[in-house]
């Protein structure tokens, strides 16, 4: 599905030239986080569990790990008119917590969408409701983590399954955006995979995104499983018709545990994607967001239009990353960077 390729900055020509003379560019896809707050506890969660790779910096002074913190409205309506000035193309709403928590987050939403800014969002489902904001998305996920309400509670520590479950039809119902469920394996619901694409399929979603767990473990976390989770993995599949796909990124992600800190030195995946928190800091990306190392930036005192273009972002060393995610969109784009490529009319 090309949604989901790992080739899309080659469409970015103009940056990719900027890129090929040294400078830093605008990014096109800004992920902001409006909310830390969460109104579930998922147990997997990379912000919150022990042993996450995300908990260094999330938690409020008082070591509350579900901390009570946004960006106020005001500065996330700043933040994207300065998006929109300076032509970044798509706003992710997405976490560190829950985005539909933030108060004003229809508001903020459809303020993006008034500025011409694409606009996708990663959420829970449980406030997600019949609203003109949510059928103007671009593309919606919702994550479920479950194939029951059983497991789904236990989890994620929520005993919204039924409403969730409604609300998943209601979006499998919205003309615009691209919906799609996601479900992150652990060793609580991997036996549970089949059980939740096939309710999905009958549902009428068009997806269901499958991906790992991070966690300071690695893929060693999957000790014992993985033949047990390629079984589910290939009985998946088998659902697959012209409306309904499983997007399958369990076994890249693994593969990127396993590979560990990067062997590059030039992240181009954060020339084109930035992340900023819901503690108003700017990261790398998701993989190193509230972190010393990922930390580049601080827009309580400052515009993002103006940190933008005094930053120099080149200056980030990939290799001090514990690993990343972003693998084979890094390689796309450092290949796309090489001065010299070989045979490259062997097409």
């Amino acid at each position: 599905m090309n949604v989901f390729s790992s080739l899309k900055a080659a469409w970015h020509v103009d940056r990719i030239k900027e890129l090929r003379a040294g400078r830093d560019i605008v990014p096109t896809h800004v992920q902001l986080i409006i909310s830390d707050l969460c109104n579930q506890d998922c147990h997997f969660c990379a912000y919150r569990m022990s042993g996450g790779f995300s908990t260094e910096k999330f938690a409020d002074e008082k070591g509350n790990r579900n901390p009570v913190r946004f960006i106020p409205t005001a500065k996330a309506l700043e933040i994207l008119d300065d998006c929109a000035a300076l032509g970044v193309g798509a706003i992710e709403f997405t976490g560190g917590g829950e985005p539909t928590v933030h108060a004003d987050h229809i508001e903020i939403i459809g303020h993006a969408q008034r500025l011409g800014l694409q606009t996708g969002l990663v959420t829970n489902a449980v406030r997600l409701k019949d609203d003109p904001v949510f059928h103007n998305l671009d593309w919606l996920r919702i994550s479920l983590d479950a194939g029951t309400a059983e497991t789904y509670e236990k989890i994620r520590v929520s005993k919204q399954w039924p409403k969730v479950i409604e609300n998943i039809r209601l979006a499998a119902t919205f003309k615009k955006p691209y919906v799609g469920v996601g479900f992150v394996v652990t060793r609580e619901n991997y036996n549970e995979l089949y059980l939740a694409c096939y309710l999905m399929r009958e549902l009428g979603v068009p997806y269901v995104r499958v991906s790992a767990m991070f966690s300071t473990s690695g893929a060693g976390y999957y000790d014992g499983l993985l033949e047990a989770i390629l079984d589910q993995r290939q009985r998946i599949k088998e659902l697959e018709t012209a409306t309904f796909k499983i997007v399958d990124f369990f076994g890249n992600r693994v593969e990127d545990l396993q590979l560990g800190k990067p062997d590059y030195s030039f992240c181009g995946e954060q020339q084109f994607v930035l992340y900023i928190g819901g503690d108003q800091k700017v990261y790398t990306c998701c993989t190193n967001a509230y972190t010393t190392h990922g930390q580049i930036g601080d827009l309580r005192s400052q515009r993002f239009k103006d940190w933008l273009s005094t930053h120099r972002r080149f200056d980030f060393d990939a290799r001090g990353c514990h690993h990343c995610q972003f693998n084979d969109k890094n390689a796309a784009i450092n290949y796309m960077l090489d001065p010299e490529p070989k045979h490259v009319n062997f097409v």
